[in-house]
């Protein structure tokens, strides 16, 4: 996947996790993927369930990174799931960027990864040729690593991904969380990593995770997912809390439906 440190620069989760020497469990053995499986489902019920998760076609966020109390990144990010139709937006060096494209439409270039089909804005003004490609590419990787952020507990049970129950792991609050370890199928993201889910055994709903990049030799810290609110027909956790105490990514703007607002995906000046 690539979710990564956002604190020295945003890795992004992609969703292909190659498998790592090192688990970050407490050491337990490993039980049998039926019992992740069963896991896996009690998680998405508490977020609404299948039916509210399929049925909601559109999607829309600010991800929002904060360093030492001071917002360092602000993305606004819209999405049409049942059409792949994407909008992702935000200000950089006192310019507006813009990227509107397909998720569903990806072509693989040698230097760029996948590129999907689609167009950049520079402060309104169209980009063209590498310029536009690569934009496109660094768009797709931020709808990989922000979607991801803020949608990880529905995306378990998708295709290419696997599931390990790693047993009950004590956390830093002194409570036993069921750990899951989640893989992936190479290539089905932008890099390949590995995650750790804290399921609370009470309400079944995911208390923290853990991730070890491809790049890094130790697993990251163990960060806490928080403030559970009602969006949509669904269940979304707007906070995520590092060991430290400090709030570093966090979600605004958040809602979801079963239609698309008119000119959600128009280019901008139309």
């Amino acid at each position: 996947m690539g979710v990564g440190s956002l604190i020295a620069a945003v890795a992004i989760p992609g969703a292909a996790c190659r498998p790592a020497d090192r688990a970050a469990g407490d050491g337990t053995a490993a039980q049998p993927a039926d019992s992740a499986t069963l896991l896996a489902d009690r998680l998405l019920e508490t977020l609404g369930g299948r039916e509210a998760w399929e049925g909601t076609r559109f999607l829309a966020f600010h991800w929002i990174v904060a360093r030492d109390g001071e917002v360092v990144r602000d993305r606004a990010h819209s999405w049409d799931r049942h059409g792949g139709r994407y909008r992702l937006e935000f200000e950089q060096d006192g310019s507006t960027h813009t990227a509107i494209f397909n998720v569903n439409e990806l072509r693989s270039d040698s230097i760029l990864g996948k590129v999907p089909a689609g167009g950049v804005w520079l402060d309104g003004q169209p980009l063209a040729g590498v310029a536009q490609d690569s934009a496109l590419a660094r768009a797709y990787g931020s709808f990989i690593n922000d979607t991801y952020w803020l949608l990880m507990p529905f995306k378990w049970r998708d295709p290419g991904v696997h599931l390990v129950y790693e047993g009950r792991r004590t956390l830093d609050d002194g409570r036993e969380y069921d750990t899951v370890n989640l893989r992936f199928d190479v290539g089905l993201g932008v890099t390949e990593d590995q995650y750790w889910g804290f399921l609370d055994p009470e309400t079944g709903r995911l208390a923290a995770w853990q991730y070890h990049l491809e790049n890094q030799e130790e697993p990251g810290a163990l960060i806490r997912w928080e403030d559970w609110q009602p969006v949509g027909s669904l269940q979304l956790a707007a906070r995520r809390r590092w060991p430290d105490g400090q709030i570093r990514i966090y979600f605004e703007g958040l809602a979801a439906g079963e239609e698309v607002p008119d000119g959600a995906f128009d280019p901008p000046g139309f």
